[in-house]
């Protein structure tokens, strides 16, 4: 007997017997507006022109700009942010851009990755014609071998005392190995084709996720604890790493195990990672908080119709900087200590001061502070990013041997900013049905729901967010608690059967 919930409910009047006053459902957290001036000045035209043309939020160019150059720059060179000690940062870059889908967050990644892309096709197109004329030549100095070897056997025919030395000689001994061409970007890689990847490109690699829920899901399986290891590993930049493999004869040692990672993914399924991570769960162990550069902004609800060319001299400035970054000179630049085997830069006095000023504060806070956990673990990372930070925007805009005041203020302002995103992200994490529970509220009121209505109404519509019975009921809890909705219980063939009242205000 199918149920007529028309009948088998009493008037709306009956049910609400004692109507709640329905509350407003919690918003998420602002966030610090994005302002260009947190950039180095080489990038900033950059960001501008890609973001406008594509009219979608500058925060996702900055941050995708910002890892790409932390590519280049790998573990060739590091920065020292205390005088005397042997704390050496490098600036390899874990950058993730969040929103739904359709705010062109692949398409704005993909558009400002052209120049580093552009230029690993360019390197390996000049390897291989230095390979060819390699190859080429090797096959004449064959042939050249052949025809002095022919030649001393004749001159040995008409005398076996005649002098050959001279068709014996090897003119080869130049000779060149074939070169490997310089990799910057995998897009999907085990652990260890990413170790072997490392050992071809020791300055290290950058890992290009379309959805980074993919790596993420990945790295949770059972079976990949090690992959994971190695992935927290490597976010450091400069530690060696040895993968053994007897069943599949692999044995690997990476020097600097170095890797940037960037990404996109969406609000929701981010959610139970971040749950994962303030839970305790496998999420705890730094992964997610290795994402230093976090952004969740908010989507304008204007759009404005732009055709026009790149802005040429902005990408101009962008592909030298990569070819600059790619090929520093660190010798001439930078120090390399007694016992370490990266070479640095280091403050200059003026940025010294404000160093210690921040480090000192920011160090008291994270042992002080009621912060959530995760929130304090994700915070802790500053110490690398912060200093990393300061090591690119200098790189982008001096040729100075110290890292100037401004570029660390520029970090430091930076860091601020995203700070304001990563605890917007880790409150979506805390109430992730929060937006659930706004959609159902919002199509109650377009009339797109029946009134009253089940929980099966709600996820058999495939809505976004609440195409399950589990995420449909967490929405339904919420609007329950903030006193949005009614629960009537009904028997059905014997078997209690919930439906919801929308409580209009």
């Amino acid at each position: 007997m199918m149920l007529n919930i028309n009948e088998a409910i009493d008037p709306a009047t009956e049910i609400i017997a004692s109507k709640p006053t329905p509350e407003p459902l919690p918003e998420l957290p602002e966030v610090t507006p994005f302002n260009y001036d947190f950039l180095p000045a080489a990038i900033r035209a950059y960001v501008r022109d890609i973001s406008e043309r594509m009219q979608c939020p500058p925060d996702f160019a900055a941050v995708n700009t910002y890892v790409m150059l932390s590519s280049p720059i790998g573990c060739k060179i590091g920065i020292k942010p205390k005088r005397r000690d042997g704390w050496i940062v490098i600036s390899n870059l874990w950058g993730v851009t969040i929103g739904g889908s359709g705010v062109m967050k692949s398409p704005n990644r993909s558009e400002v990755l052209k120049p580093l892309k552009q230029f690993q096709i360019e390197l390996q197109r000049e390897v291989y014609e230095r390979n060819v004329q390699l190859v080429n030549s090797g096959e004449e100095e064959k042939l050249r071998q052949a025809a002095k070897k022919s030649q001393a056997k004749k001159m040995l025919k008409n005398d076996l005392a005649a002098d050959i030395s001279e068709f014996l000689n090897n003119d080869s001994n130049n000779s060149q190995e074939v070169e490997t061409a310089p990799r910057f970007i995998t897009n999907d890689a085990t652990a260890e084709a990413l170790g072997q990847l490392m050992i071809d490109n020791p300055n290290g690699i950058l890992y290009e996720a379309d959805e980074l829920i993919g790596l993420l899901k990945n790295l949770d399986k059972q079976g990949q604890e090690g992959a994971r290891a190695f992935y927290l590993t490597a976010a450091d930049g400069n530690q060696s790493y040895t993968i053994d493999r007897i069943m599949r004869g692999t044995n690997l040692h990476i020097e600097s195990a170095c890797l940037s990672i960037i990404g996109g993914i969406q609000p929701g399924v981010l959610g139970e990672y971040v749950r994962e991570a303030l839970s305790g769960g496998a999420g705890a162990d730094g992964l997610l908080q290795r994402f230093g550069l976090m952004v969740y902004p908010d989507i304008s609800p204007k759009y404005e119709y732009i055709d026009r060319f790149p802005d040429k001299q902005a990408r101009d400035i962008v592909n030298d900087l990569v070819r600059k970054l790619h090929n520093l000179d660190v010798v001439a630049i930078a120090t390399i200590g007694e016992y370490s085997k990266t070479p640095y830069l280091q403050f200059d006095d003026a940025a010294q001061e404000v160093f210690i000023e921040w480090i000192s504060k920011h160090e008291t806070r994270l042992r002080t502070c009621d912060d959530h956990p995760a929130i304090v673990s994700h915070l802790s990372k500053y110490r690398k990013l912060v200093p990393a930070l300061a090591l690119i925007n200098h790189l982008c805009d001096s040729e100075e041997k110290s890292v100037s005041k401004a570029a660390l203020l520029h970090a430091l302002a930076y860091c601020e900013y995203l700070e304001s995103h990563m605890r917007r992200v880790y409150s979506y994490g805390t109430q992730p049905s929060i937006d659930a529970a706004k959609s159902v509220l919002t199509r109650l009121k377009k009339g797109k729901l029946n009134n009253p209505f089940t929980v099966r109404d709600i996820y058999r519509k495939c809505w976004t967010g609440i195409d399950t019975p589990k995420k449909a009921e967490a929405a339904i809890a919420v609007l329950l608690e903030y006193g949005h909705l009614l629960r009537n219980e009904v028997l059905t063939d014997g078997r209690p059967s919930a439906t919801y009242h929308w409580v209009k205000s």
